[in-house]
């Protein structure tokens, strides 16, 4: 039900026989009320009549004041009246409510969800012999919002995927089996190598993103030479395992002219897959373009006009428990300048993770474990990314220990990189088209970002506080709201307090929802580990 309706049959249920202010404000709700009325007349009851009486002595009395239903499935609710009435209700949005009256003071309301769902408010109205009215509404929430024909995946990609020699039925299967959605595939020279990866992903329910590079530098800024390019976009276009289609690696804005063009190309053979440009992290000007890295964000959203940004960044060193100052600080300094661009914007972003051991003089970033992938990508999750980004699937250059090695082993971050991305997607719905409301850091904040405070909760949660540094982040998805608190540390677990005003759910990393009674509450959160609350 429409929430200012919702709002003013509660209002218009007390007595308003007080102050000749009260029953001004009174009066005004009447009139309010019957032009409501005219405007949604299938979902607002007749019109009250109080008389200035306290209806509220007349009411109806529940086993529960709020009731929880899966998605598809139904709830009873027994209802209980001091005296003989007739009771109706109505619902909207795809649910359903029907009354099965066992007297006339008592009976049953059986509330059915749709598939998917969203909460919703039940309108019971229940009318005495002397036609008196009583109006309540029945807060329905959703313990989960999808079954498992209509629940949604975060995309997880493996980056640098197959060298096409390995591209094969088994190791596509693999992948899928680790609740991989997408793959970049490349060729040794011959379209064939994109059409048999391409079939490869269909037939195990993936897609892929071609990587294009070579082609697109076929099209000459200075004419009109697209060999190559237009004859590979035709045949990919109309496969369905065609996802995006890849053009450059962390570019400076000084090329943004000719990646337009490129761009702007491709786009004109084919409209319906976007072009997929990975950006740097915040860097050097001289890397970069510019002073600030919110400028080459912009630049490449304003003036290239990609759909999507996508960049990476590795947090996690090797040795280092406390990280280096400069990972922490771009770290969450670069989600939280690209999230609020591509909000602004309204575009999404893709974020990395590091699925490999990047073992470089300069850096010594960390092995692959659930921890650092726990805090990467759920760190990128509570940001909003839609896509994220294993780097890499395959061994090359600088990389060791990548799920896939160069002679076409598997090493042992596959069954890391597997354990943890299931983990993942069995609360993707949660994340995929999420909107994010807010992102706020406990204890350290950093000197860009806003300090938590239990002032941004919902009415549903007193309180919430960690004993460590931790990231709170505010997400709502199809109708319902959810609280994420995520661990930023990979070397010490930490404890979260909360106090429930009211009942909420808590999703496990099974995917499955526990009730959380109102009172306290404590939980312990692993190394990079994440709290996901549903509170409505």
């Amino acid at each position: 039900m429409n929430k200012a309706i919702s709002i003013l049959l509660s209002a218009l249920l007390i007595a308003a026989a007080c102050s000749d202010e009260d029953k001004l404000r009174y009066e005004q709700m009447q009139k309010d009320y019957a032009a409501l009325q005219e405007k949604d007349a299938a979902v607002v009851p007749d019109a009250l009549e109080p008389d200035g009486e306290d209806l509220s002595a007349y009411s109806f009395a529940f086993e529960h004041q709020r009731y929880g239903v899966d998605a598809g499935g139904s709830v009873s609710i027994r209802y209980t009246l001091p005296e003989a009435s007739s009771v109706e209700v109505l619902a909207r949005d795809g649910w359903s409510a029907e009354v099965t009256a066992t007297s006339g003071t008592e009976g049953n309301i059986v509330v059915a969800a749709p598939d998917p769902a969203s909460p919703c408010d039940i309108v019971a109205t229940a009318t005495a012999q002397d036609g008196r009215k009583t109006v309540v509404t029945l807060p329905i929430m959703v313990r989960d919002p999808y079954s498992n024909n209509t629940r949604t995946y975060v995309n997880a990609m493996g980056y640098y995927g197959f060298k096409p020699h390995l591209a094969t039925a088994e190791n596509f299967r693999k992948l899928a089996d680790a609740g991989l959605k997408l793959i970049t595939v490349e060729t040794d020279g011959g379209e064939e190598d994109y059409m048999n990866q391409l079939n490869l992903a269909q037939q195990v329910g993936m897609k892929c993103v071609p990587v294009v590079w070579g082609f697109a530098e076929r099209y000459s800024i200075y004419g009109d030479d697209y060999d190559g390019l237009d004859r590979i976009i035709n045949q990919l276009k109309n496969h369905p395992a065609t996802y995006a289609y890849h053009i450059y690696d962390e570019p400076s804005t000084r090329l943004i002219p000719t990646l337009k063009k490129q761009k702007e190309k491709i786009e004109s053979l084919d409209p319906d897959h976007p072009v997929y440009i990975n950006l740097c992290s915040d860097g050097s000007s001289t890397a970069l373009g510019v002073y600030h890295y919110n400028e080459y964000i912009e630049a490449f959203i304003r003036d290239c006009g990609v759909k999507f940004i996508s960049y990476d960044l590795y947090p996690c060193m090797d040795g280092d428990p406390t990280f280096p100052d400069d990972f922490v600080h771009y770290f969450w300094k670069c989600l939280d300048i690209v999230s609020n661009l591509t909000k602004q914007y309204g575009i999404p972003f893709w974020a990395f993770a590091a699925s490999c051991w990047i073992d470089r003089e300069q850096h010594k970033f960390a092995k692959p474990t659930v921890e650092n992938l726990r805090l990467q990508v759920y760190s990128d999750l509570a940001y909003g990314a839609q896509v994220i980004e294993y780097f890499t699937i395959m061994q090359y250059g600088g990389t060791g220990l990548s799920p896939i090695m160069a002679d076409g082993s598997w090493s042992e971050s596959y069954d890391i990189l597997k354990a943890f991305n299931l983990e993942m997607q069995n609360r993707g719905f949660v994340f995929d088209g999420c909107s994010v409301h807010k992102v706020r850091h406990t204890n350290v904040v950093p000197s860009w970002s806003q300090q938590y405070s239990n002032a941004d909760l919902p009415s549903q949660i007193e309180s919430l506080s960690t004993d460590g540094e931790a990231l709170v982040s505010f997400i709502e998805n199809r109708g319902n709201e959810y609280v994420t608190v995520a661990n930023k540390s990979i070397t010490e677990k930490m404890t979260l307090n909360a106090v429930f005003n009211d009942m909420v759910y808590t999703i496990d990393h099974d995917g499955v929802f526990t009730p959380q009674q109102p009172g306290s509450v404590s939980f312990e959160l692993d190394q990079g580990d994440m709290l996901v609350i549903k509170f409505k």
